[in-house]
């Protein structure tokens, strides 16, 4: 995907919203091992690792129901007992390599940074402590509706969505700062595969932080 040209200008962005999984932190080997953990609980097939490459290609949504069948009931038990278990596996999350020296450029450089994330509020506040990131605020957010907590990110902080940029790895991602005429970076080191990022629209994909830095500061 072509850097060079953003479709908005970093000049006016003042506010940075990351999300966490599959962004600022390493999450697929601990998804991975969650799924796989429940998976012999609820009795849904487990993740092998020779169809990662596929699931990568499809949306949250789709990937749940493919997996889960009729079991989609249990969802909301699931995703309560997934919850539990990341918060428990902290000490084995790790950050994507170089996302720490990138947050405090951005910080240095007056950036305002905050999370919205689907993780729980306490995991992702756990985290940040765990890597000693500076974040300015930290919002959770339901796993099929981050829109509306974007929109409330925007009334509460007294955001427009043209001073805000969004910075996620997922389709759903898009499709959230879509609805809320938010712009977004898409990242490629993340839950969804390059393919499927471009097929839900995304005008910006970047492969590294090393690339992410260098459009945030551009012109500044």
């Amino acid at each position: 995907m072509d850097t060079n040209h953003a479709s908005f200008d970093m000049k006016e962005k003042k506010t940075i919203i990351f999300d966490l999984d599959g962004t600022l932190v390493d999450i697929e080997p601990i998804f991975v091992k969650i799924f796989n953990t429940l998976a012999k609980k609820f009795g849904y097939a487990p993740i092998h690792p020779e169809e990662i490459p596929t699931l990568k290609k499809l949306r949250l949504k789709s990937l749940i129901w493919r997996r889960l069948g009729f079991r989609i009931l249990l969802f909301p038990i699931i995703l309560k007992r997934g919850r539990e278990e990341y918060h428990k596996l902290i000490p084995e999350v790790k950050l994507f390599a170089d996302m720490k020296e990138t947050v405090f450029a951005l910080h240095s450089q007056s950036f305002i940074i905050g999370i919205v994330s689907s993780s729980d509020q306490n995991t992702i506040t756990a985290l940040m402590k765990k890597f000693a990131i500076p974040i300015d605020f930290i919002y959770h957010c339901s796993i099929f509706n981050k829109a509306k907590t974007l929109k409330r990110v925007l009334k509460e902080r007294q955001l427009t969505p043209s001073e805000t940029l969004y910075i996620g790895d997922e389709v759903r991602d898009i499709e959230a700062c879509n609805k809320c005429d938010m712009d977004i970076i898409s990242v490629s080191w993340g839950l969804n595969s390059e393919e499927a990022l471009r097929d839900a629209g995304a005008k910006i994909i970047v492969a590294s932080p090393s690339l992410l830095l260098e459009i945030l500061t551009r012109n500044r």
